[in-house]
């Protein structure tokens, strides 16, 4: 759990994690033969995250959504009645927890599709498009580097022209 006002980054193997403030999480894993901690479950009960993993399927769960990560980077708030979840590169396969028949396959390469899981259906659909808030691609490269990486996308001087979080 984060208090207002705190933020954790959490690093398991090869997976990174910034925690925001009034956050709350539980992870779940196993050690591998070596010893080596795997990270294979997350659940965001409420808050804010920001996720980067590779060749590690992890099972991420929300009050309202299912998401199988497949090893990318990720970004996820969650609310009681709706979770925002953005595929910043790679891919998720995004389910409604409320309805598991409703689910989507997300590639991305740079935020390409942000959502919304909604407990209610709007229009019919509980998994509609969303905007592209609260984290950066700043933010993915410094947890990138914590695992020893850096995202699929590079930037040359001056050339990002995404939303910057303000603080």
């Amino acid at each position: 759990r984060t208090d207002k006002g705190s933020e954790i980054i959490v690093v398991v193997g090869g997976n990174a994690i910034i925690v925001r403030e009034n956050s709350e999480l539980t992870l779940g894993g196993f050690f591998d033969s070596a010893k080596r901690p795997i990270l294979n479950a997350l659940r965001l009960l409420a808050g804010k995250l920001l996720s980067v993993s590779r060749n590690t399927r992890i099972n991420f769960n929300t009050p309202t959504a299912n998401v199988g990560i497949r090893g990318t980077g990720w970004y996820a708030e969650s609310e009681p009645e709706r979770t925002y979840f953005c595929t910043c590169y790679g891919v998720t396969d995004v389910a409604s927890s409320v309805d598991p028949r409703e689910q989507e396959t997300v590639a991305a390469t740079h935020h390409d599709r942000p959502l919304y899981i909604l407990s209610k259906p709007v229009n019919g659909n509980r998994i509609v498009r969303a905007p592209f808030i609260n984290h950066t691609d700043q933010e993915l490269m410094l947890i990138e580097a914590l695992v020893g990486r850096s995202p699929p996308f590079i930037f040359s001087n001056d050339a990002y022209d995404r939303p910057r979080r303000d603080y």
